[in-house]
């Protein structure tokens, strides 16, 4: 239990600069370009890449995250000093980082922005793949010299203009114990396992799909008691 705690704890402070994203001037990506390069901005770098099929079109669509070269980011804040509410400067060490996505337009030769993300994409060990035509998004965390680990992957897919997220699953490890979570969203049900222990899909019948901008960010979404994706 202590290693789950720390382990939120990490998370938690990955989701408090995820959540002053509002107090830092992000780039506007633009909304076509020829190449990948032509959707990167000045002063942002790829960090990471993916090549896919999102919509079913047998084009190679695609997505990747970039982050901004500033090793130290200054952005204002306002903290209550006795009953006023004064703007302060904070930095942090965490250069900022966006997911783009984009679809190829074979007529054109050219892509079209579908989805920039600037809150999606939390922590140093965050991997994205295109997979039978959605978006993973895979989440690693580990404790240091511990042999707890958590896996979260995040599956979009493409509908409608937008990426809905259409099913995450969680693979949690500490020594040899293990727990999976895997969630359908399109057919609203959940399977839970721990150990070796029978599982059975249980009913969300109150559940609703969420866009990528609606979803916002990992790990704040309460599913039911014990599950928060």
């Amino acid at each position: 239990m202590k290693q789950v705690c720390c382990l939120l704890l990490i998370l938690n402070f990955a989701l408090v600069l995820a959540q002053s994203v509002e107090l830092f001037a992000f780039p506007k990506i633009v909304i076509e370009g020829q190449t990948r390069q032509n959707f990167i901005p000045s002063g942002w770098t790829l960090v990471d890449s993916a090549l896919g099929d999102l919509n079913k079109d047998h084009e190679m669509d695609m997505a990747f995250i970039i982050k901004s070269n500033d090793s130290l980011t200054t952005y204002t804040v306002k903290e209550q000093q006795g009953e006023a509410f004064v703007e302060v400067n904070r930095k942090e060490k965490y250069p900022r980082r966006i997911l783009i996505v984009i679809l190829k337009q074979p007529h054109k030769n050219s892509y079209r922005l579908i989805n920039q993300s600037n809150s999606m994409i939390v922590g140093q060990n965050t991997k994205i793949e295109i997979v039978n035509h959605a978006l993973k998004i895979e989440y690693n965390t580990s404790m240091h010299e511990s042999t707890f680990s958590i896996s979260s992957n995040y599956y979009f897919s493409y509908q409608n203009e937008q990426l809905w997220l259409s099913k995450f699953d969680r693979l949690s490890i500490s020594g040899e114990q293990t727990e999976y979570c895997v969630i359908d969203f399109i057919n609203k049900k959940m399977e839970s396992t721990k150990g070796k222990a029978a599982s059975a899909w249980k009913k969300l019948d109150t559940i609703q799909l969420k866009t990528m901008e609606e979803f916002k960010q990992p790990f704040v979404w309460y599913i039911t008691e014990g599950i928060t994706i």
